[in-house]
């Protein structure tokens, strides 16, 4: 019925969905151990298009030194 590459996406879905099922239940019995500073909001969602940014520039520099 599913291949290996559907089966695969299947099961990281299936995962995501009940840990967020889990820190839902969990940020409702304990809602204060999950507070968050606004820099880390920043940091979370800046972060990783800052880090694959340099990653593709030094990249292209490396290749461009190659030539």
């Amino acid at each position: 019925m599913f291949d290996k590459e559907s089966l695969k996406y299947f099961f990281i879905s299936l995962i995501s969905v009940l840990l967020a099922i889990f820190f839902r239940f969990y940020g409702f019995l304990k809602p204060e151990s999950l507070l968050i500073n606004n820099y880390l909001v920043l940091l979370l969602v800046f972060g990783p298009a800052l880090v694959v940014t340099i990653i593709l520039v030094f990249n292209k520099i490396l290749e461009v030194e190659k030539n």
